[in-house]
């Protein structure tokens, strides 16, 4: 017993001993006002809204009775929100009075107290789980599985917590005497008291909404997360650092569970380390966990906390004003909880998808620093007189990189790992708690066999190889792989590809019925066109911020591309209005509606960036290999097929309204990996003759009339890059050289200027796509190619004086007669790459990587080689004189009739090399090492005795 005032109830005995007869006249009343019938069905024991409901029932309408019709409504309205959810399910053979009478027996014995306690925690309150064996039964009625109906029901608790918040929000006047009997937040009229308490329930609710189609949610299979942080080597000092980059520390990586160390973040609360941000690439799981992260800390309501998702946020305002913008917006709070008068004692703010910040004629690179700054400035101004607000930002690792200068304390990134890290690399971790030893894909499996009936108790041996590791640590991509293996179509080897798995499962969302047979929406519709449809919502939504899109939109696109009537066929399957067709096509592939536009329109969002990101890319390559075919028949027929305006134009209206990123290009890989390599390679024929024509004569711009300039312009260079980077994934798969047709020697460097333009971080990725072009004979002179990845590459007689290959990528490159005086290669990879002949002269290769480098007959004259790798290098009847290789490793180069005049080789390996015929004049060998060589065992203590002893 307790001493806290509140009502025990039970139900009314009315209901529990007789046959309730219902009163029509009342019952219509209640159903002509629309708020009885909640489309699941007709009920028999309780008809009417509100108060009238008791009435209809022959009940009194005193506090117990209304507090008993509160509980009651609030749990019949979480079931049915829970099979809405279950698409496949025919509502119109649901068994509701089966249903009621389950309920009605499992109640029948059942009370409960309403008081503050239950106010603050109904979902833990015992009538939950009284009634979740009736509603088990029922699903199982209804057609599910044992599993599905168990996962279902195990989501009872937080709906019903959020129905009753629904419930007396809508019906506030009903539950009137209830707010007289007790005195708890819930029942105040303090709306902000209020309005946390149902943003909080709100919270909790999306870690238990169904996880894509399934039945389960993600808490229930969730794993939580490690993750790691760069810490500077104790002792270290700053001159004694490797590396000759500008920035680069020598850092050890320190392992940490996510979870616990953002608690004691958060329990530190330093004003100083008030911001935090985790990093990790698509699909790594940084959503999830900061999902599963705040459903914690809502349900432990010990401190405010706000979950912001940046694709819906407004980064161009001043952040309180944004954020009171978006939490009115979203209907989560009536005020702005940044605002001075309604500030609350702590405040969490989540940021999520920093990469997601885009604003139309601005980088989203600029966008996101822009963003961060503006949050750091808030906060130091917020915190300064105690810490009041903490800031959690994640992101994909590109943008998180390219803000990581601005936060330089100890553990302020987190970088999200992989569920299974292989024994070899953990070398590179420093974990003290030995959290890497556990393979958390065992774990995931077995949380994942339990919930969806599947019965795995691990990682299945068919996955369970070294060659799908980089897929099932990835918690989204092991999912994926989850639904593909259940589903027993593709077959998992060494050669299997990302891409094929997303292909699977779009075959059997299109094969799917909602109940074993294929959807009315799409009968009579071949997978090509369901797919086709799918693609052109996906560029939409590229179009717009990368995730969302609105049906208008969509519309729009889909005209553009000629396929109204195939839209028209799916709006008519459905047998609906336009808009309530395609919002059902949506939610087919893991789509669901996130709100509204600034017009009003409604938007919908790909549930995870990266299915956005797959079906692009499949709409890119299908535009790739239309444009070869149709290329090839105008070349055989004046009368057929498109010119190269034509293409370059479709080419446009593709790629020209956002830019490509490596995440896309990466899917676009993998969709090309899965053609012919006869299509590939006129692909890449292709898109040589459209990239030469477009250097000569440009983009047919002019063909987009009502454009302002700069909009012409953006949409080029867009379009120019994408013709770059998808040219490049060919030619990275059939390994031949890009013919490209330059109508000047400089053109292809005057336009790789445009392309890159100014750096905004590190890494440009036009400079990233430069694999097997042919660049003979042309003017590059200082030429930015830093971090360029030129690998196999034809660079023959190209001038490249003064160029910045600095950390370049030149493997297997030919750089015969090539120019490179004064360049800078400095800690390059030009491994196996053919130099003959090429003029060096003062060119530096400080640690540089030069195995097996072609070197014969090249001019250097006082090139730097200092802790370079010349392993098995070529270097035949080369000019070295006044070359420095100083703590180089030259093991079995061959140097015989090599000019070495004035050489230094100190602290330089020469293992095996060949010497013989060289000129050693003035050669200074001290401290090298000469084991194998003509040289070796002679005691040298002078230049002058190397010379004397070779003669």
């Amino acid at each position: 017993m307790t001493s806290e005032s509140g009502l025990s109830i039970s139900k009314p005995t009315s209901v529990l001993k007789k046959s309730i007869k219902v009163n029509f006249q009342d019952f219509s009343k209640a159903l002509g006002k629309g708020l009885v019938d909640l489309g699941f069905g007709k009920w028999d024991s309780l008809a009417g809204d509100g108060v009238e409901a008791l009435s209809a029932l022959g009940l009194a309408a005193n506090a117990e009775e209304i507090a008993w019709l509160l509980v009651y409504r609030s749990l019949l309205q979480a079931m049915k929100n829970l099979i809405d959810e279950k698409t496949e399910l025919e509502p119109e053979k649901f068994d509701v009075k089966a249903l009621q009478t389950g309920i009605n027996e499992a109640l029948e014995t059942s009370s409960l107290t309403i008081n503050k306690k239950f106010f603050e925690h109904p979902d833990k309150d015992s009538i939950v789980s009284a009634v979740k064996p009736a509603f088990v039964k029922w699903l199982k009625q209804c057609g599910l599985s044992e599993a599905d109906a168990q996962a279902i029901s195990d989501r009872l608790p937080i709906y019903f917590a959020a129905a009753l918040h629904d419930e007396w929000g809508s019906y506030a006047k009903d539950y009137a005497v209830l707010k007289e009997k007790l005195d708890t937040p819930f029942t105040q009229a303090n709306e902000r008291v209020q309005s946390w308490l149902r943003y909080a329930t709100w919270l909790q609710k999306q870690v238990e909404e169904p996880m894509f189609l399934e039945a389960f949610s993600l808490k229930r299979v969730y794993v939580p997360l490690r993750a790691y942080y760069n810490r500077k080597v104790e002792g270290q000092k700053c001159e004694e650092l490797e590396g000759r980059l500008a920035g680069s520390k020598r850092c050890e990586r320190v392992v940490v569970d996510l979870e616990k160390e953002l608690e004691t973040w958060l329990s530190k609360a330093k004003k100083e380390d008030a911001i935090r941000l985790i990093s990790g690439g698509p699909g790594s799981g940084k959503s999830s966990f900061a999902k599963m992260f705040v459903a914690k800390l809502a349900a432990k309501g010990t401190i405010s906390v706000l979950f912001i998702p940046l694709h819906h946020f407004d980064p161009s305002d001043d952040l309180i004003d944004a954020v009171g913008k978006f939490v009115q917006m979203d209907g989560i709070l009536p005020y702005n909880p940044l605002a001075a008068e309604h500030r609350e004692s702590r405040l969490l703010i989540i940021f999520d998808g920093l990469d997601e910040l885009a604003m139309q004629g601005k980088i989203a690179e600029k966008t996101a620093q822009d963003f961060v700054r503006e949050v750091q400035r808030k906060v130091e101004r917020f915190n300064q007189r105690e810490t009041w607000l903490q800031v959690l930002i994640g992101g994909r690792e590109l943008v998180v990189q390219a803000n990581e200068t601005d936060f330089r304390k100890e553990g302020q990134i987190l970088h999200v790992l992989p569920y299974f890290v292989a024994e070899d690399d953990r070398e590179d971790y420093v974990d003290g708690k030995k959290l890497l030893k556990q393979d958390q894909r065992q774990l995931w499996w077995q949380n994942y066999g339990a919930v969806s009936g599947s019965g795995y108790t691990g990682l299945p041996t068919e996955l369970d190889q070294e060659s799908l590791t980089e897929i099932t640590a990835q918690p989204l991509l092991n999912y994926l792989v989850a639904l593909s293996l259940r589903r027993g179509e593709l077959k998992f080897s060494e050669e299997t590809n990302l891409n094929a798995v997303y292909a699977d499962l779009l075959k059997a969302i299109y094969e799917r019925g909602w109940a074993g047979h294929q959807h009315a929406a799409i009968q009579g519709i071949e997978e090509k066109d369901f797919v086709r449809i799918l693609e052109e919502i996906a560029l939409a939504a590229w179009h717009g911020n990368g995730r969302t899109t609105t049906v208008r939109e969509i519309e729009r696109h889909c005209d553009n591309s000629n396929l109204k009537n195939l839209l028209s066929r799916f709006q008519e399957g459905f047998r609906e209005d336009a808009k309530a067709s395609i919002t059902r096509l949506l939610s087919a592939f893991y789509f669901r509606q996130s709100g509204h536009d600034p017009t009003g329109e409604k938007t919908f969002e790909f549930t995870h960036k990266s299915f956005g990101e797959y079906l692009t890319a499949k709409r890119i390559v299908r535009e790739a290999r239309l444009i070869s075919r149709k290329l090839e028949e105008r070349q055989h027929d004046p009368d057929e097929g498109w010119n190269e305006r034509d293409a370059l134009h479709r080419w446009a209206m593709l790629c020209g309204p956002s830019e490509i990123d490596e995440y896309l290009i990466n899917f676009i890989e993998d969709e090309m990996r899965l053609q012919d390599k006869s299509d590939i390679t006129k692909c890449q024929k292709a898109l040589c003759h459209l990239i030469g024509f477009m250097l000569e004569h440009g983009m047919p711009m002019q063909r987009f009339s009502g454009c302002h300039f700069w909009y012409m312009n953006f949409m080029a260079r867009n379009s120019e890059e994408a013709l770059l980077a998808v040219l490049n994934t060919c030619a990275c798969l059939t390994k031949l050289i890009s013919k490209i047709q330059y109508p000047y020697p400089s053109a292809f460097g005057s336009w790789l200027s445009r392309l890159h333009s100014q750096r905004v971080d590190v890494d440009a990725l036009p400079l990233k796509c430069l694999n097997f072009l042919d660049l003979q004979d042309c003017i590059l002179y200082m030429k930015d190619l830093f971090r360029a990845d030129l690998e196999g590459t034809n660079l023959k007689k190209a001038q490249l004086v003064q160029a910045n290959l600095v950390g370049s990528n030149l493997k297997q490159v030919i750089l015969e007669e090539a120019n490179l005086v004064r360049a800078n290669l400095e800690q390059a990879n030009l491994e196996d790459a053919n130099l003959e002949a090429a003029n060096l002269e003062r060119t530096n290769f400080n640690e540089a990587n030069l195995k097996r480098t072609n070197l014969k007959c090249v001019e250097m004259q006082g090139t730097q080689f200092w802790n370079a790798n010349l392993e098995e290098a070529d270097l035949r009847e080369a000019n070295l004189e006044y070359t420095s290789f100083i703590g180089a490793n030259l093991y079995k180069a061959d140097l015989r009739q090599a000019n070495l005049k004035e050489v230094y080789f100190e602290n330089a390996n020469l293992e095996d090399a060949r010497l013989e015929g060289a000129n050693l004049e003035k050669v200074d060998f001290k401290g090298a090492n000469l084991k194998g060589t003509i040289l070796e065992g002679k005691a040298l203590t002078s230049s002058q005795e190397a010379e004397s002893e070779q003669s």
